[in-house]
Order: structure tokens, then C-alpha cells, then sequence
């Protein structure tokens, strides 16, 4: 046995980007091997790429290597303050645990084009990660610290629990094949299929699962607008579980280094900048400038429900990058005072929202700190109580003012004030005179209630003027209201007060009714398209005019043509490299150019070459037939 051990043997392709390590693949035998590491050199992507042979024992002997000139910059951990606390390896794959080791290891995951939810399930890749002396260490050490306190543990004994966990991390990721199935139902299904397929399974399962599936759609996509793309296509507005679960991975793509390079783009200073992610929440980014496709979808995707909750996750990591910029020292302009004025009066007011500013606390805090230098005179800064008031005064409503108060009281910086704030809020209260001042539309006079009392708890309003205030808002005539109830009917409006709808008179045809067409529906990457709805043809190809489009670099342009002709669909190719159809049976048929098949049952459309390196594009087609 111990021979037979020794003998055995693998080969890694190991790339290196930015001189950090990472493997592209395992293989059997040195001629695949060797292969790839050609190919990815052809690709002219990787400075160096290696094939390094590992016995069965564990030694390393590198056989084949391509090294470009060039020197390797350094990666660090970046400085955090909070850390997501996980006692339990499943936990690590929670969406706040990504985003702790995003913060922690923003060049990291820069350097590698990829982010925490595809990395965490590659046993290789955490292997190479776990020798990185000026990242591992330090990462766990600093977790360590920030954690162990929580725990009543000193640091050291936290460091050897979370040692544990990585271990038992790298152990789920050799077992991660398991999770196939899943991946397959999200491709297929998109997310209500996946979430369907992982019903049975334990609920401490689901985010490993869902991050498995997620990371393996990613998997082929090195560029972020690419990955960003993936995901956006599998949102469904109005699907609330759907929005929560693509909001989670678009936060954690946008909230690097190139997707904010880019939505900045070429800002002349500090203020254009913000105000160009402002425009993105906003939902108004220009199409006139270069924005990529990617992030005009974003940005429409942020604004599609116009309530300013669909994408929590990915606005607050927009709102975050804001804050930082006020945060700073950097003035907000190169032309002096008086252009640094004008410019914060535009950031402020593209961030006002119905009940405060965009971000709450962390933003009404940041806002009044760079307040207090715009606005300075005669080298004086304003003091508190003006940059509050000036702020409040950017508002034209009393939800707008108490909102911004109440987030700046419940602020560290707002609480040492406290009792000026407290002022300023029962002042506006007292000029609230109908509800319709307070509540959003939709907005029950209960919801108000509630939404305000916990507001003025987080404020540090003493509880005695907080139960007067909220006390206060029943005794505010809601007859002048204008919101909706979920019955339709505008609240304080009485329904003995309503008409009754009369009976009419109704024709009805007896007559059958027609025979429904056939309808073909075509599934890929969670997407679904179908025939005749989309038209009765569909192209699927690399053109971004196509009903389909591939990110393959063996795809053609316009690759195949699906059509419905007299109430059958055909599959006709167009490409130079062929289509490959694939029967719910078994049955295998290879189109080339000019070849026109039928369309029937269950399939799958492949196009893409395994020679180059690919995964190939998988369409899952399904007809029905008219009954």
C-alpha cells in the first residue's frame, strides 16, 4: 500500500495574477496538464503559469513554468473593526460571514477576480491561501482578536477555534461534488428551482448550498461585469426570496475595487464620484457615458421596485463607499470653499429620502461632520446646532426633518449632543399637524407608530417625551390621508360611504375553445425564454442582440436559429464550429452549418468546446405540445 501511495500522482495548473497563486485545475496525467498550461498562456492573461506535480505523499516538484518579467506586489489584510462571529463551519457560508472576510481580504479577492461565496468551496485555492504568510496568519489573528472577547475567551484560544474551522472548511470543500444536483436546479430552475430542489434539506444547509450553486454559475466568469451579468439575469421583481438572494451576491461583486472604479469612472474629484454611485442607487446612471451593460443594469435593478428596499445589500454597500468619501479629508473639489459648498448641497440633496437621508445613523453623522467643514467661515467651522439645522432645512417635509434628527441622535457623534437634539425634535412635532406629514404612502397609522417609537428609542429620547410624542400621533386628524389599505380603499374612507357595484348583464361562449399553439421554452443560467411569446425565432449566440447570449469564446456571434414554421420548431446552425443536440434519451445529433433539426420533447442545446478549455453552454429546451 504504502508503494502504491507513493506512485500515485497529480498535476496542477497553477496561475499567477498580480503574484498571487491560484490553481485552474487538477488533472490525471502531465500531457493534459501541460495542455491546459499552453492554452492559458495562449490567453496571454496569466504572467506565469505552472504545472507542478504532487506525489501521493505530498511532495511537490514543478515540471513545466512561464515566467514573464515583472515584479509581484504585496497583499495585506485591510483594518476592520466588527467581524461576523461563526462557531460553526455552515455558518461561515452566511452572507454577514462573506462580507466580514470581504472587508478583511478586500485585495484578495481583487487580485484573484473572485469573491467569498465561489472561493470558499475550492479545497485548492484554500490550500494556496492557508501558506500566504502575509495574509493567513494575519487574518486569523486579527478575527482573534476582534472575536474573542464576545466569546470570553483570550485570543490565542479563539485563533486555534477558528484554525479548526479552516481545516473543517477545506474538509466541506473536497466534499463539495455532492452538491451537484443543486447546481443543476439552479441552472434549470433559476432560484425558486434551487430553492425548491433544497427543501428537504436542513435549514444550517442552505446558504452552503446556495453558495455551492451561485459559485459554480460564477465559476466561468473571471471579470466582475461578466459575474454581475450571471446573477442579475436570475432576479425576478416581486419575488421577495428571489430579490434576498440576488441583492446578497450582487453586494458581494459590487462592493470591490473595479465595479466601483467603473461606476466612478472618469470623476474629476471627489464630489463627481459621489455623485455618480449616488446615481446609480438612484437608478440614474447615464447611458451616454461609458457605462458598461452591466452596470446599467445595476443601476436599473436598484431602482426597478421604487421603494429603495428591493436591494438592501448591494445600497448599503453603495451607501458605505459614500460615507467613506465624506468621511475623508479629501475636499470635494479642486476649485476652493465656495465650489466645495455647491457641490455638498447637490451630494445632500441626492440623498434625501422620505424619512431621513439615505444610509441612517452612519450617514446622518458623516453628513454633519463634513457639514460642519463646507460650510465654514472665516476658518471657523459651523458649529453643531447650525449644520443640523441647515441639514433638517434641505428637507420640505416633517418625515424628512424627524427622520434625519432622530438617525443623527442615534449616532455616537449625534449622542454627545443629545439634548439638543432632543430640542429639535419635540420643536417639529409640535408642528406636525395630519398624519399625511409622517407616513409614507401605504403606511397604516399603526405602522407609523411603531416605526417612530423604535426611532426615538434608538435616539435616546428619555422614554416619558417618547411615549408623549408617539402618544401625540393618535390624536393627528387621519382623515386627510391619501394612503392605500390592502383592501384598495383610501384610509379614513368609510365603505358604507361607497357605491355598490350593480350587476351587468354577461355573454358567455359555450363554444370550445381553440386548440392552444405548441410552445417551446428554453432554459439557461436560470433564465427562461419561450416560443411564440419571445417571437417566432430566437437567436442565441456571443452578439448582445441575441434572445440568448453566450460568454464562450468558441460561440459565433449569431450561432444558432430557433424557429416555430407551422407548428413545429426547428433548431438551424449558423456557427463555424458546430451544435451539438443532446435527447432527453440519450440520443446525441452534431449540427454544422446550414443543418436544420427538429425540435421535440426534452434536450439540452451544447454549444462550446472542451478542447479550449470551456464549460459548455448548456440549453435545456422543453416543448409542449397544444392539447
Amino acid at each position: 500500500m504504502a508503494m502504491s501511495k507513493r506512485r500515485e500522482a497529480r498535476f496542477e495548473v497553477v496561475v499567477e495574477q498580480g503574484g498571487k497563486p491560484n490553481i485552474d485545475g487538477v488533472f490525471e496525467d502531465e500531457k493534459s496538464a501541460t495542455e491546459r498550461a499552453n492554452f492559458l498562456l495562449r490567453l496571454a492573461k496569466f504572467p506565469v503559469v505552472r504545472v507542478v506535480k504532487v506525489t501521493g505523499t505530498g511532495r511537490e516538484e514543478t515540471i513545466f513554468q512561464k515566467t514573464s518579467s515583472g515584479g509581484a506586489k504585496l497583499t495585506t489584510i485591510s483594518p476592520i473593526e466588527t467581524a461576523n462571529l461563526c462557531t460553526d463551519v455552515l455558518q461561515v457560508f452566511s452572507f454577514d460571514s462573506r462580507m466580514t472576510l470581504l472587508r478583511l481580504l478586500r485585495g484578495y479577492w481583487d487580485d484573484q477576480g473572485v469573491i467569498p461565496a465561489e472561493q470558499l468551496h475550492r479545497y485548492y485555492p484554500l490550500r494556496y491561501f492557508e501558506r500566504e504568510a502575509l495574509l493567513f496568519n494575519p487574518a486569523v489573528s486579527r478575527l482573534a482578536t476582534l472575536q474573542a472577547p464576545i466569546l470570553g475567551l483570550k485570543p490565542h484560544e479563539r485563533y486555534d477555534q477558528i484554525s479548526r474551522l479552516f481545516a473543517a472548511l477545506k474538509d466541506l470543500a473536497q466534499k463539495s461534488d455532492t452538491l451537484a444536483p443543486f447546481d443543476q436546479a439552479l441552472m434549470r430552475g433559476g432560484i425558486s428551482g434551487l430553492l425548491l430542489a433544497a427543501v428537504d434539506r436542513p435549514v444550517e444547509e442552505r446558504d452552503r448550498i446556495v453558495t455551492h450553486a451561485f459559485g459554480t454559475l460564477l465559476e466561468p466568469h473571471r471579470e466582475w461585469g461578466a459575474k454581475l451579468t450571471a446573477v442579475l439575469r436570475l432576479y425576478q421583481e416581486g419575488d421577495g426570496e428571489n430579490t434576498r438572494l440576488v441583492d446578497e451576491f450582487t453586494a458581494e461583486i459590487v462592493d470591490g475595487r473595479e465595479p466601483i472604479r467603473a461606476l466612478i469612472g472618469y470623476s474629476p474629484d471627489l464630489a463627481s464620484a459621489l455623485l455618480a454611485l449616488l446615481a446609480a442607487l438612484r437608478g440614474d446612471l447615464d447611458d451616454r457615458l461609458p457605462h458598461t451593460e452591466a452596470l446599467l443594469a445595476l443601476s436599473n435593478a436598484l431602482a426597478s421596485d421604487g421603494t429603495g428596499l428591493g436591494f438592501a445589500r448591494t445600497r448599503q454597500a453603495l451607501l458605505n463607499r459614500i460615507r467613506g468619501g465624506l468621511d475623508g479629508l479629501t475636499p470635494l473639489t479642486r476649485s476652493g470653499a465656495a465650489s466645495d459648498a455647491r457641490a455638498f448641497s447637490s451630494i445632500v440633496d441626492a440623498m434625501i429620502a422620505f424619512d431621513g437621508y439615505m444610509g441612517g445613523a452612519e450617514m446622518a453623522e458623516s453628513l454633519t461632520r463634513r457639514g460642519k467643514t463646507v460650510w465654514a467661515t472665516g476658518g471657523t467651522d459651523l458649529s453643531f446646532e447650525e449644520t443640523m439645522t441647515r441639514l433638517a432645512g434641505r428637507f420640505n417635509t416633517a418625515a424628512g426633518r424627524l427622520g434625519y434628527l432622530l438617525d443623527l441622535g442615534a449616532s455616537p457623534y449625534g449622542h454627545k449632543k443629545i439634548s439638543v437634539v432632543i430640542q429639535r425634535v419635540a420643536d417639529e412635532f409640535n408642528r406636525v399637524k395630519t398624519a399625511a406629514e409622517l407616513a409614507a404612502p401605504g403606511a397604516s397609522i399603526q405602522e407609523v407608530r411603531e416605526g417612530l417609537g423604535r426611532r426615538l428609542r434608538a435616539a435616546g429620547i428619555p422614554r416619558a417625551l417618547a411615549d408623549g410624542l408617539i402618544a401625540k400621533i393618535a390624536t393627528i386628524p387621519d382623515d386627510q390621508r391619501m394612503s392605500m389599505t390592502g383592501t384598495g380603499v383610501v384610509a379614513g374612507l368609510r365603505l358604507a360611504s361607497m357605491p355598490l357595484a350593480q350587476p351587468t348583464d354577461m355573454t358567455v361562449d359555450m363554444r370550445a375553445p381553440p386548440k392552444p399553439a405548441p410552445r417551446l421554452t428554453l432554459s439557461y443560467q436560470g433564465r427562461t425564454l419561450a416560443l411564440p411569446d419571445a417571437g417566432d425565432d430566437v437567436v442565441i449566440g456571443r452578439a448582445a442582440e441575441c434572445g440568448i447570449t453566450l460568454d464562450h469564446a468558441s460561440a459565433s456571434r449569431r450561432h444558432v436559429l430557433i424557429r416555430l414554421r407551422d407548428g413545429a420548431f426547428t433548431v438551424e446552425d449558423l456557427s463555424r464550429n458546430g451544435t451539438r443536440l443532446v435527447a432527453q434519451d440519450g440520443e446525441q445529433r452534431l449540427l454544422k452549418m446550414g443543418d436544420v433539426a427538429p425540435l421535440s420533447g426534452r434536450g439540452e442545446i451544447v454549444i462550446g468546446s472542451l478542447d479550449l478549455g470551456e464549460h459548455p453552454a448548456r440549453i435545456a429546451w422543453t416543448v409542449a405540445a397544444g392539447r
